[in-house]
């Protein structure tokens, strides 16, 4: 019967698991603590936790083993007040003496908690006691440590191990990485006497973790010259890695590479996927693995939803939207995040609001504060200023930053001064630290021409040490990517760029091109503004793409920040005047520019 107990804990089946029991009080089976050991982890691992408790209490003759099989239960289940009060009970009240099981659980529950105190007090058990040697034990502790903060004691743990075993090196590992500290990650990566597709898997999805794109690619690189056959794990990781850097000629590979080696394309593999495809300005091959997906939970939808918004298909987001619905998966904050941007950058305010309204109403989803960013942002491109501010002054929460530079980027761009003034006064009193809201301010000012608002500005973030992220893209080109900043002058082909620079600027002004000037919010003459938007670090990008590819070939370039409007006409006319594809990714979205227009209509 003991057996059949535990075949019900596997399952999981609650069901089950009370017609045995029931079936036990019928015949009259005596219960004796091997079968109260049995029926407490069954119905704990049923989700059962009332009646296991009841049955422990009821049990007079509690061995090591019940103890063992309550705590470890309550740790798994998050349950880790209770697990203490258990623990508690044990030592106070004369119960058997605790083994390296006990400690095991014991460790975990002050893992859970952060508590580095009572996870010490373990760790002083375990040495009292001799139980350092057992590698879990071990494990556990660095774990524990790395978790808490405290990486001098988690070294201190696994040097004083004398059995290392690759499962001790990838605690210490991931623990670094958790921790932020790439360097020392690589350097017990490199360390290691050998590895496994584990710590290969750690050290990828590390990096990716830290933003570290290029370095997770390259890593995964030097994983298969080794040799080591990739598994879901490993892709979910590289498929992330690839979508942020928009590298589109290595997000086929990928795909490829799946399908050669026969990757399990489970939900979440196939979610990353889409997301990748999506990043890389392929709406086409996203919703292509999207439909083939058999189950779809709602981050599935999120990333079909969000490859549409990127993409500026707004409609279509709206219909997939309520296509999720209709197929009963509930939304969650996120998908109502990807759906509201996809209003937004489609001019869709009706259907946004809408959406919004039933977010609350109908859904029960409170708004975030990225919500009513969305709103704000949504309003704003439309025009609807006013309308804007009132989303503001009614938020339950403080605006914030992004709120803020939505609201500023709309005054803007619809060149609203007294709006404009009004943000200004607000943010001066909030006095947000973000360099984006102070960029802003400052772009604002010079496009009145108050140059000594912009210096003070500029002053201000100086004195308070925020530092303005410089306009950087890229492109693939053959596999590799190329960055470049503005005015980048350090490429091996810079000479070659700085050709093709001046054709380009030649033929589009033929073809009627006017460079604006009002997109230079430095104060010099015309002659130096033109050369400076010239040098823009999207058309130094697309310069570099016409002179490195084949006629027919997109060039696919991914830039840090908005996009500005001269560089958006600019690609308008390149790609009518060289009769080329260009897919431009800035910080909002996808631009598709093709025979002199662009996907979004010029509503950005």
């Amino acid at each position: 019967m003991v057996c059949v107990l535990s075949a019900c804990a596997k399952l999981g089946d609650l069901g089950l698991a009370e017609r045995v029991y029931g079936y036990i009080e019928k015949v009259g089976l005596k219960v004796n603590t091997v079968m109260v050991n049995a029926l407490v982890d069954m119905y704990m691992k049923c989700g059962s936790m009332g009646k296991a408790k009841r049955l422990f209490e009821e049990c007079v003759d509690r061995n090591l083993v019940l103890y063992n099989t309550v705590l470890s239960n309550y740790v798994r289940n998050g349950m880790v007040r209770e697990a203490l009060e258990v623990l508690g009970e044990m030592l106070s009240h004369g119960g058997p003496r605790p083994d390296r099981v006990t400690l095991l659980s014991s460790i975990s529950a002050s893992t859970e908690m952060a508590d580095v105190y009572f996870g010490k007090q373990c760790h002083a058990y375990v040495l009292r006691n001799g139980l350092e040697n057992w590698d879990s034990i071990s494990n556990a502790m660095i774990d524990m440590y790395m978790k808490c903060g405290s990486q001098e004691w988690a070294c201190r743990v696994f040097d004083q191990m004398s059995n290392k075993t690759v499962v001790s090196w990838n605690s210490l590992i991931a623990g670094f990485l958790r921790n932020g500290d790439v360097e020392e990650a690589c350097k017990t990566f490199n360390d290691m006497p050998e590895s496994d597709l584990v710590s290969w898997n750690t050290m990828i999805g590390g990096l990716v973790q830290q933003s570290m794109f290029e370095d997770a690619i390259h890593l995964f690189r030097v994983m298969q010259n080794e040799g080591i056959k990739a598994d879901r794990v490993t892709m979910v990781s590289v498929a992330s890695a690839c979508g942020y850097l928009g590298a589109n000629d290595l997000a086929k590979w990928i795909y490829i590479y799946i399908e050669k080696y026969e990757i399990y394309l489970d939900m979440q593999l196939s979610t990353a996927l889409v997301d990748m495809f999506a990043r890389c300005g392929d709406p086409a091959n996203a919703m292509e693995v999207f439909n083939k997906m058999k189950e779809r939970d709602v981050s599935a939808w999120t990333a079909a939803i969000g490859a549409m918004a990127m993409e500026g298909n707004g409609k279509r987001a709206i219909e997939l939207f309520y296509e999720m619905l209709r197929e009963g998966v509930e939304p969650d904050h996120v998908v109502f995040v990807a759906v509201l941007t996809a209003c937004s950058h489609g001019g869709l305010v009706g259907e946004g609001m809408e959406i919004f309204r039933r977010m609350k109403e109908i859904h029960g989803i409170s708004p975030q504060i990225v919500h009513y960013g969305c709103i704000v942002d949504m309003l704003g491109r439309a025009g609807l200023l006013k309308e804007a501010v009132d989303i503001i002054k009614n938020m339950p929460m403080e605006p914030n930053d992004a709120v803020w530079g939505a609201f500023l980027a709309a005054c803007k761009m619809h060149k609203n001064d007294e709006m404009a003034t009004y943000a200004i006064d607000m943010i001066s009193e909030s006095s947000p630290d973000k360099a984006g809201i102070h960029v802003l301010l400052s772009n604002i000012y010079a496009l009145r021409g108050k140059w000594t608002d912009v210096a003070k500005v500029r002053m201000s973030m100086k004195e308070r040490g925020i530092k303005k992220n410089p306009g950087s893209s890229s492109i693939e080109v053959n596999g590799n990517i190329h960055e470049f900043t503005s005015g980048d002058e350090f490429h091996p082909e810079h000479h070659n760029i700085c050709l093709m620079l001046d054709e380009m600027n030649c033929r589009v002004r033929e073809a009627g091109h006017v460079p604006d000037l009002t997109n230079v919010f430095i104060d010099v003459d015309e002659q130096e503004k033109e050369f400076l938007l010239n040098r823009h670090s999207e058309k130094i990008a697309m310069a570099y793409g016409l002179i490195s590819t084949t006629q027919g070939h997109p060039i696919r370039i991914v830039k840090n920040l908005r996009m500005c409007s001269d560089c958006h006409s600019f690609a308008k006319f390149v790609s009518k005047v060289y009769d080329r594809h260009i897919v431009v990714r800035d910080n909002n979205r996808f631009h598709f520019f093709q025979g002199g227009l662009c996907s979004c209509g010029d509503y950005w």
